[in-house]
């Protein structure tokens, strides 16, 4: 055969792989694309940068190691955003077990205020929807943050939070219900 008249030589053929390196470019692949929607659901049910973070970590981590036990009966995005919503909660109840430090919630509440940069540009009102957010109970904010920030879709979101599809809407319902009547003065 005539080199020229190949194709380009495959990904998988440029050098020996094994399917530890398949699997480290596919939790890379998911990592670029869904890092920074796990990072919003965990910031915005724990209220913690920080901790959100390390929920990012182990979101992702958990998903490499247990890569084989995905079974493909759901988009794999929802997958991953049901590991981090289990490692969120996890982390709720981890901290919520401890106790609690005056100096350590000071120093939390203020890595959640926003930069001074962000407060210009958005104003008081960005503020405002943060905390009408925050308000929300967990399941309820879980539902927001996924359907309306991060866009996944009903099917998505129930398969991230193991609820039914119609939960997944009452729930939203009822969180723009709340959100709509918090933020009154501000429509």
């Amino acid at each position: 055969m005539n080199r020229s008249a190949r194709s380009p030589v495959p990904f998988s053929m440029t050098g020996p792989t094994t399917m530890e390196q398949d699997r480290s470019r596919t939790i890379t692949a998911l990592f670029d694309d869904l890092a920074d929607g796990v990072y919003t659901l965990a910031v915005r049910l724990l209220r913690d940068r920080h901790l959100a973070e390390d929920v990012v970590q182990e979101t992702f981590l958990a998903a490499f190691r247990n890569l084989g036990s995905y079974r493909g009966d759901g988009p794999m995005a929802a997958w991953i955003y049901r590991i981090g919503y289990r490692k969120s909660i996890e982390a709720h109840r981890r901290r919520r077990d401890e106790p609690e430090d005056p100096a350590v919630m000071a120093r939390s509440a203020a890595r959640l205020a926003p930069s001074a940069e962000h407060e210009v540009v958005r104003g008081e009102l960005i503020a405002t929807l943060d905390r009408a957010i925050d308000g929300l109970t967990q399941p309820l904010r879980a539902v927001f943050v996924l359907r309306d920030i991060e866009g996944l879709s009903t099917s998505e979101a129930a398969t991230a939070l193991a609820v039914s599809e119609s939960a997944v809407k009452m729930r939203l319902l009822r969180a723009r219900k709340e959100l709509r009547k918090s933020l009154q003065e501000y429509l």
